[in-house]
């Protein structure tokens, strides 16, 4: 490759990275954490865990919907849907709407969405199951940085953009990978910085294609929907779907009311059909009608992602869809193998360990391409020097605001009760203005690298105080704790430690730079850096 093609592509690849490092922070560190969201949950439901934990452990679908109905006016026109308890969330965890008299005062809309937490056995209500999300909202964060829609979609060119910049680097270090593979050279800081940037690239470049692959389907199918509907098939959508397997049967309502029983016995019916599996969520369409249509998911326990569906008329309990009778190709397979490959679910914790590690590695790897793109800038002449310091001031506070924000957000969700209204709002709230906070601030710092210490520390304390508080309810509730959620517990203490100890490991670093910098003499560019 010609030398002036090679620097061009190496000054793309460090601009894209420039450009959508902030955004992919973001998306790594919460994805590394969200790799044990299930764990989180089970932690944050642990008082919950506590009242229950003398409860059967048997299921009753019906004893659920029953409790329900008397207690609220379900909203037939909207779905109902049941997510079996699990290891770590051992209740029934349900969606569906109320129907208002009239609209809501701040929506506007003729229902209202509701979040429960029910006893698997009684069915009784807990609790607002709203309050217990931290930990999806975490994940929100890793696929739309909590914007919904619209930062699905943008977290998807974000992705996009990775996957180039993956590219780019692969061949801006191509004929170099086998012989620098484990160089890394302690004369300089570029050379640490340059060395590890490259090792951490080229080890765990599988892990980044796999990342940006799997991201990009689950961001932007909806834009290869779209593009293969119009090109293959007249933009006939249905027509699509149809031909990739989801050939689901459609029954219309009858508008004539009927009552919801026999959920128990269908379950009990799919569990024969499938055979070893585990049943994942009971959702019913046209709830109190007639024609009502019960859908029983379930994933199997002896295969690789592969996730089974069936679906009963619930009036005479016929079956009228099973996945294995309308379809057999490889698109829901394949989607449903990148899920696992993505979520990390298809092994024990030690994948997802690995998987952590990769995660907060390519953190670093953001982090490193801007401290060289930093550095290179620095050295030259015709660089400006404001506009040098914005862009490290930015770097600054958008990294370490992102972990000031998490640390707020496991901070506030370990001390507010339970009873506080709109908890997670509030956790909310606080997160996304720590790292504003963060962001803004650090545009005023006259010393960068100082003003780096103080956001760390101040994480560092949150993470650590946070942890000790945990271990301590840990350890003085221990007996009454179910064996599942005294291990959710132990992997929460664990992540906050280890997020106490990145923090302070950084803060030992800036120390050495700053030391570092004061015994060499001061040139133009790094009193700019400094």
């Amino acid at each position: 490759m010609k030398n002036q093609t090679l620097k061009s592509l190496t000054e793309a690849h460090a601009w894209i990275g420039l450009i959508i490092s902030t955004v992919l922070f973001i998306v790594f560190i919460t994805g590394s954490l969200s790799l044990f969201r299930d764990n989180i949950n089970g932690w944050e439901r642990a008082q919950l865990a506590v009242k229950s934990a003398s409860a059967e452990e048997s299921i009753s679908y019906d004893k659920a919907i029953s409790s329900l109905q008397q207690q609220y006016n379900i909203d037939t026109h909207h779905s109902f849907f049941m997510r079996e308890p699990s290891e770590h969330n051992p209740f029934i965890e349900v969606y569906f709407a109320t129907h208002l008299d009239e609209p809501h005062p701040v929506t506007g809309e003729d229902h209202q969405d509701r979040h429960l937490l029910l006893s698997p056995s009684s069915g009784a209500v807990l609790a607002d199951a709203d309050t217990f999300e931290f930990a999806t909202f975490l994940y929100q964060l890793h696929y739309d940085l909590g914007l919904g829609r619209i930062g699905l979609y943008f977290v998807g060119v974000i992705t996009l953009c990775f996957f180039v910049a993956i590219l780019s680097g692969l061949v801006i270090h191509w004929r170099k990978i086998a012989k620098n593979f484990f160089q890394y050279r302690t004369e300089g800081k570029k050379d640490k910085w340059l060395d590890a940037h490259n090792l951490i690239g080229t080890m765990g470049l599988p892990f980044h294609i796999m990342y940006a692959f799997t991201g990009l389907v689950f961001n932007l199918v909806i834009i290869y929907q779209i593009s293969y509907a119009v090109l293959l098939y007249g933009g006939n959508q249905t027509a699509l779907l149809q031909a990739a397997g989801f050939n689901e049967p459609t029954v219309e309502a009858v508008e004539q009311s009927a009552t919801m029983t026999g959920i128990d016995t269908l379950r009990e019916k799919a569990l024969n059909t499938f055979g070893d599996v585990t049943i994942t969520s009971v959702e019913i369409t046209h709830f109190g009608d007639k024609n009502a249509v019960v859908s029983i998911s379930a994933k199997s326990n002896d295969a690789f992602s592969n996730y089974n569906e069936v679906q009963y008329k619930l009036a005479d309990q016929s079956q009228i869809y099973l996945t294995e009778n309308n379809y057999d190709n490889a698109v829901r397979a394949g989607l449903s193998t990148i899920a696992s490959l993505h979520f990390g679910d298809f092994a024990g914790y030690g994948m997802r360990l690995a998987f952590l590690c990769l995660g907060l590695a390519t953190a670093y790897l953001i982090v490193s391409g801007n401290l060289m793109w930093i550095d290179k800038r620095a050295k030259q002449r015709k660089q400006s020097p404001r506009s040098l310091l914005f862009v490290k001031r930015l770097t600054s506070g958008a990294f370490i605001g992102v972990l000031l924000a998490i640390s707020v957000g496991f901070a506030l969700t370990t001390a507010l009760p339970v009873s506080h209204i709109d908890k997670l709002e509030t956790v909310k709230f606080s997160m996304f203005s720590a790292f504003i906070f963060a962001l803004l601030s650090s545009q005023f710092a006259k010393q960068v690298l100082s003003y780096s210490k103080v956001l760390l520390g101040l994480s560092c304390i949150t993470f650590c105080i946070t942890a000790i508080i945990n271990l301590v309810s840990l350890i003085t509730q221990f007996d009454a704790l179910p064996p599942t959620t005294r291990f959710d517990f132990a992997v929460v203490i664990a992540l906050l430690t280890l997020m106490t100890l990145i923090c302070w490991k950084t803060i030992s670093r800036i120390n050495t730079t700053a030391t570092n910098t004061q015994t060499t003499p001061h040139t133009h560019s790094q009193q700019v850096i400094n």
